[in-house]
């Protein structure tokens, strides 16, 4: 009855979602890719270990001036200090992407050598309106190219965000968003869970702090950065797999 309601709710509105779609696309300033998309981290001596971040705008760093700031440069910062090794780092990403497309991107030089892979996907698929089943497929088809295009490698899904939380996003748009997003997160948890263990999810419930995005309201800040960088540390072995 509940989703019922739900359906018939967001139908009604309709005129007003695509009405306020179409002014916040227009209003959303566009913000560049973040600079320096490979580097390396530490001065630790032995294996090196790969990174490579995979995705849409939040794996492109949009909204920042350098990866440094990005998942991708703190994650290896951090994972060089813990487990004092280098961290070579390297990401595949662009803005705009959904699943399906960020499949486009799985290159199997660049990740035949990875340790762990970090991919950022949904937030596209969200807002273009693709349906779970849709998305269930997409996703799922990215994951196995990943898992086969780097055999040595874990993959760790980030979460899609709270859409309802994003500044840019009037009501009612940001609550029909966040309402998809949510039920999208959830295919994505099992559609990564029936991948096994080397397919892991990373939580992005927004933390409790000042300046979480950046000046588009839309994308997140360093500081959403640095606590997936966090999280996503929790779930690396201090062993590398290839040792």
């Amino acid at each position: 009855m509940r989703s019922a309601l739900g359906g018939a709710l967001t139908t009604a509105l309709l005129p007003v979602l695509l009405a306020q779609g179409l002014l916040v696309r227009r209003r959303t300033p566009r913000l560049p890719e973040a600079a320096s998309t490979a580097g390396t981290a530490g001065t630790g001596t032995g294996d090196v270990r790969r990174l490579v971040v995979v995705g849409d705008s939040l794996a492109a760093g949009v909204g920042l001036a350098d990866h440094r700031e990005s998942i991708a440069g703190l994650l290896a910062e951090r994972w060089a200090e813990r487990d004092e090794v280098s961290v070579a780092w390297r990401v595949l990403a662009q803005t705009g992407l959904t699943a399906g497309e960020v499949a486009g991107l799985v290159d199997p030089a660049a990740l035949a050598d990875a340790d762990l892979v970090v991919l950022s996907v949904g937030v596209n698929d969200t807002k273009d309106l693709h349906s779970r089943k849709r998305w269930r497929r997409e996703l799922g088809d990215l994951l196995d190219a990943l898992l086969e295009a780097a055999p040595a490698a874990d993959v760790l899904l980030i979460a899609i965000p709270p859409m309802r939380a994003f500044p840019a996003l009037p009501r009612p748009l940001a609550d029909a968003l966040g309402a998809r997003a949510a039920r999208l997160d959830e295919d994505g948890e099992a559609v990564a869970a029936a991948r096994g263990p080397r397919v892991r999810r990373i939580d992005l419930s927004l933390p409790d702090d000042d300046g979480l995005f950046a000046n588009d309201g839309f994308h997140p800040s360093t500081v959403i950065h640095a606590a997936l960088a966090s999280r996503a540390l929790e779930l690396v072995s201090p062993r590398c797999p290839s040792a």
